[in-house]
């Protein structure tokens, strides 16, 4: 019996390392144990969040939510840099954003609930004193979307991955690229890096900030 379950063990991380490059070593043997102890989608997922702010210290506020999405939904894996954004479709004078990619390791319990981790997304920007409009674009200390969840697709009641205007938006597409380049974007084919150089050139220009 042990020797069998070795055998499957050592298949599953030949299969894991082929075609999960993001996981380490413990990650790996982790995934391998649960996925011959317990169901699949005990695995841990990884997903992309497009954070941004406008209002108040807003380099504070993308930390402090990236300090509270690792509280409460998982690990933080990495943050792509930063980049400062034209608040395109305001009023003149609102202030820039500053925009930027949270790469998110959920929990397993998190892992194949995507509308939960979207409310609890808005409940951090609930809790950080973002009010949603339904009149438009408004100014907010803090804007979280889930633009990519693994290699999935989801078209949910409330929740549509990839995030269905992220191909037209150079504020998300930069900071991903910066993070996973090569990722295929799940329902369109192309790369992150294709879909930033395909952009049209009248899409607004973004810098690094600071």
């Amino acid at each position: 019996m042990i020797h069998a379950l070795l055998g499957t063990l050592q298949y599953k991380v030949l299969a894991l390392t082929t075609y999960r490059t993001d996981l380490t070593a413990a990650g790996i043997f982790a995934c391998c144990v649960l996925k011959s102890l317990s169901p699949s989608h005990l695995c841990p997922v990884r997903i992309h969040i497009a954070t941004g702010s406008n209002l108040g210290d807003r380099l504070n506020h993308l930390d402090e939510a990236d300090r509270r999405m690792a509280l409460k939904l998982g690990e933080v894996v990495r943050v792509s840099p930063t980049y400062s954004t034209a608040a395109v479709g305001m009023k003149p004078g609102t202030p820039e954003f500053l925009n930027r990619i949270t790469e998110l390791e959920l929990g397993v319990h998190w892992s194949h609930q995507p509308e939960r981790v979207m409310a609890a997304l808005l409940g951090i920007e609930q809790d950080m004193g973002r009010m949603r409009s339904t009149t438009g674009y408004t100014s907010r200390p803090i804007d979280l979307d889930i633009v990519l969840w693994g290699d999935q697709t989801l078209d949910l009641a409330a929740l549509k991955v990839p995030h269905p205007r992220m191909l037209r938006r150079r504020f998300v597409l930069q900071p991903l690229a910066d993070l996973v380049p090569h990722h295929r974007v799940a329902g369109d084919g192309r790369t992150v890096t294709q879909c930033l150089a395909d952009l049209p050139a009248d899409v607004p220009q973004i810098a690094p900030w600071p």
